[in-house]
């Protein structure tokens, strides 16, 4: 770890702690009413109902409350609110987010042959593709966010962390909500809810939003601004259905459907390469190869651009764009809907729950991305190689028929317009989930035992069409002897463009079994303060592909794989409460993120058979403090953990792949080390301010990872652990906001408002130079945000309640660089730009 960032870490998590008792001093001498402290929050992670002071795990809780007043609407919004956790956009989808938990990321991949390593529940529900993760939600009672791994109650993929949606049950009484509001770029939103009340003994709920938006920059080839990048037009809706039964059960029924269509944020360019060689380099005494990028740079510099006023556009700067030329309108569709059926009952003895699940994802996409406009120049192929040299070079060329000289002399080198990248995806999936819970206690123990079932199948055929630059004088001076020079010397155009066409069409399916048990011991009753809790799942899973097409042409025989994987996860902890308000725990757990199969990967040599990758295992300790101190007026939460991760699954670009295209590999790298330290606090300061805050930092220490390819043929891989950077991993996060409430003479009218501040340090993309050459340079900026929200709720209206409420994200405007795509051998990189400053006003009532 960085000494100097381990020790900003440490005063921040000082600083934090610090605060809230300051904050709590202050609160004692302003007050001296017997107004209650903070609220009691009810969490369900250990699969029941507890106060989240109880559970010895690291959980963040985000009341109803919070998440309208945040305008939370998926789990994107979540990024930066609970420490060690981050989420980042995805690049072509609008539905895609990648996860960071405690240093452990899902990766950029939306394959449907890698999983996630930490999971998204809704309502009980799995959500199994990356590409999904960024579903909305809507009625949502709480959030929870779990940190470390959680491989015995949630399974497997959760080796980071878990984040569960669950959304409210319908009211057996009468409820009506509506609201509507308005910002800048033209956005406009509406939701209404409105519970019937129980009719015939069943209890019903409905909801139905929608909101859309003008895109935020402008691409100045399109003239509609709401087909400009980041516009987007989304409709929800949801219903939901309960039935109480005999006073000891419930059946609900939950079904959701969210459609949302628009233009994905725009792909700048930023960094173009001039075809240099890039040397090996030595790593620990071996030497490791490093990825040769085409020269784009001189290529743009000759090429001609159909619109003129995208010339300037095309050169490649690390900074934010107003305008963009994008000549392929990109566009992106996303559906969503799914069946949710949970029945409970108790018993006396034990309750049982049944949560089943069936759901529908679709995505099509396309997408430009080098964002330059479009552009011709000088195209490549074997029969026009030699085309406009001279004659006399000519007839020192044996294989040139002396009759063809005079035409090949004279003949032009062919041009094409072509861009530098483009993607046209289509893809689908279901699953299926069902799974028991049976639970009970006694005045000593707490018991749950259950099984799951999960079931997938999904598809994608993609088209990516690149552009690769060629520099043909390596042709010359590499093939023709003393002639090479010559040639070089008169060579009419040197660097040329080849098309690659490509297609990725496969098919995949999934299963996956589990059993799972956790049993808590209360020695010397509930009361004694000590809590001592066992559990353990064994998880069975298979996995297949069919591939179909991976390059320019069908491929002759299908490529297929099978292969099966099960692990057995545990848990322990331990809790003891020190004093009131003071419970210490410890915790040793383990996780396990299933292996797969890379869509891109070439099939084993000699067969049609396609390799996998094997699963990542996590071992995590963890200790941590909960307190509620100063009549509950101060939460202070902390904990530290060091997490042992073997086996980790690594995505990165190819530095072998076929000249002119662009793909990506997993492996299993090897060993790495986490260790991490976080605090939550929140503070009543008087009646009417209150704060709340978090900072987390997470220290990687790759051990081993061997990815790094040497340079004599069949040599093993290199181990490249010392120069490797963490992907998608924030090492710092923090947030901090100051709320206020008061009290209005006018009904129940109040007057609330908060102020909020975000960080997240700067993140990684890939895991190093070696694959990506422009890794260091495309890294994302320091993520510095303030959001704000004043408003009036509790408005007299009639029998109802009306609000007002205006909002502002990004305050400062900020431009920060969030996320990259290094191209790799193609010789270019650039990324995507945070959204701008977005405001608005929301208008609401209830009844």
């Amino acid at each position: 770890m960085n000494r100097h960032n381990a020790s900003k870490a440490l005063h921040l998590i000082i600083g934090v702690s610090s605060l809230a008792l300051t904050s709590q001093a202050l609160a004692q001498t302003a007050t001296t009413s017997a107004e209650p402290g903070l609220d009691e929050i009810v969490v369900t992670a250990q699969k029941r109902a507890q106060n989240l002071q109880d559970v010895p795990i690291a959980i963040s809780a985000i009341s109803a409350e919070k998440v309208e007043q945040l305008g939370i609407r998926d789990s994107r919004d979540l990024s930066g609110l609970a420490p060690n956790v981050v989420v980042t956009q995805g690049t072509t989808s609008n539905s895609a987010a990648v996860f960071s938990m405690r240093g452990i990321s899902n990766g950029g991949s939306e394959s449907f042959g890698v999983d996630a390593a930490n999971g998204l529940y809704v309502d009980g529900v799995y959500i199994a593709r990356g590409g999904a993760m960024g579903l909305s939600v809507s009625d949502i009672e709480r959030v929870e966010v779990l940190r470390g791994p959680q491989g015995t109650l949630f399974g497997r993929n959760t080796t980071g962390g878990a984040i569960h949606f669950i959304s409210r049950a319908p009211s057996s009484t009468f409820r009506l909500k509506a609201e509507a509001g308005y910002g800048n770029f033209n956005a406009w939103n509406g939701k209404v809810t409105i519970d019937p009340g129980e009719i015939a003994g069943i209890s019903t709920s409905f909801s139905y939003s929608h909101s859309e938006r003008d895109g935020v920059i402008d691409n100045i080839l399109q003239p509609r601004d709401s087909r400009d990048p980041g516009a987007r037009k989304s409709d929800a809706f949801r219903a939901a259905a309960r039935i109480d039964l005999g006073g000891t059960g419930s059946i609900q029924y939950i079904f959701d459907w969210n459609r949302i269509k628009g233009t994905p944020l725009p792909f700048v360019l930023t960094n173009v390469a001039d075809g240099t060689p890039n040397a090996p380099i030595t790593i620990d005494g071996q030497q490791v190869l490093v990825t040769q990028q085409a020269p784009v740079a001189q290529y743009l510099a000759g090429a001609t651009f159909a619109d003129p006023s995208c010339a300037a556009l095309a050169a490649p700067s690390r900074s934010y764009r107003h305008e963009v030329c994008n000549n392929i309108l990109s566009s992106a569709f996303d559906k969503s809907w799914g069946h949710n059926i949970q029945v409970q009952n108790d018993f006396g003895g034990f309750k049982v729950k049944s949560t089943t699940g069936y759901r529908f994802w679709n995505s099509d996409y396309v997408t430009d991305l080098d964002g330059i406009g479009a552009f011709s120049g000088p195209a490549f192929s074997n029969a026009t190689l030699f085309n406009g040299m001279p004659a006399l070079l000519l007839q020192s060329i044996p294989i040139i028929p002396a009759a063809a000289i005079p035409f090949i002399s004279a003949a032009p080198v062919p041009t094409i317009s072509q861009d530098l990248f483009s993607v046209d995806n289509e893809r689908r999936h279901k699953q299926f989930s069902q799974e028991i819970e049976i639970s009970g206690d006694t005045d000593s123990l707490d018991w749950v035992v259950g099984g799951f079932y999960f079931w997938e199948k999904g598809s994608e055929n993609g088209v990516q069409s690149s552009g690769f630059v060629l520099d043909t004088n390596s042709i010359f001076l590499g093939n023709f002897g003393p002639l090479g020079p010559d040639l070089a010397a008169e060579n009419p155009a040197r660097y040329r463009l080849v098309q690659t066409l490509a297609r990725l069409n496969y098919t995949t399916s999934a299963e996956s079994t589990a059993v799972y048990g956790q049993f808590t011991f209360y020695p010397g009753g509930r009361d004694s303060g000590v809590r001592l809790t066992a559990g353990g799942r064994y998880t069975w899973d298979e996995k297949k592909m069919l591939r179909l097409q991976n390059g320019a042409a069908p491929l002759a025989s299908p490529e297929s794989g099978d292969a099966k994987f099960s692990k057995f996860t545990w848990n322990l902890m331990a809790g003891y409460d020190i004093a009131d308000g003071v419970n210490l725990y410890a915790r040793a757990a383990t996780g396990y993120r299933s292996g797969g199969f890379n869509s891109q990967d070439p099939a084993i040599t000699g067969t049609n058979q396609l390799g996998s990758f094997d699963p990542e295992k996590v071992t995590s300790y963890e200790v941590g403090v909960k307190t509620e101190l100063f009549n509950r007026r101060l939460r202070l939460n902390v904990a530290a953990y060091h997490n042992i991760y073997d086996n980790l699954a690594v995505l990165g670009p190819v530095t072998n792949a076929p000249v002119g295209t662009f793909a990506t590999r997993i492996i299993n790298a090897g060993k790495v080390i986490y260790n991490g330290v976080e605090a939550e606090a929140q503070a009543v300061l008087s009646d009417n301010f209150s704060i709340d805050g978090s900072i987390g930092y997470i220290d990687i220490n790759y051990k081993e990872f061997l990815a790094g390819q040497s340079p004599t043929p069949g040599a093993p891989p290199v181990n490249i652990a010392p120069v490797v950077t963490p992907g998608f991993t924030s090492p710092l996060t923090a947030n901090v906001a100051l709320n206020a409430q008061f009290p209005l003479n006018w009904g129940n009218a109040t007057l609330r408002g908060r102020v909020g501040y975000t960080h997240e340090d700067g993140k990684y993309n890939f895991s190093s130079s070696i694959g990506s050459p422009f890794n260091e340079q495309v890294k994302g900026d320091n993520i510095d945000l303030i959001d704000a929200q004043i408003g009036i709720d509790g408005i007299p209206l009639g029998t109802g309640e009306g609000e007002v409420r205006l909002w502002v994200k990004n305050l400062t405007n900020a431009k920060d660089f969030v996320r990259s795509v290094d191209f790799g051998q193609l010789g270019f990189a650039g990324g995507y730009y945070a959204e701008p400053r977005t405001y608005g006003i929301t208008v609401g009532m209830k009844f």
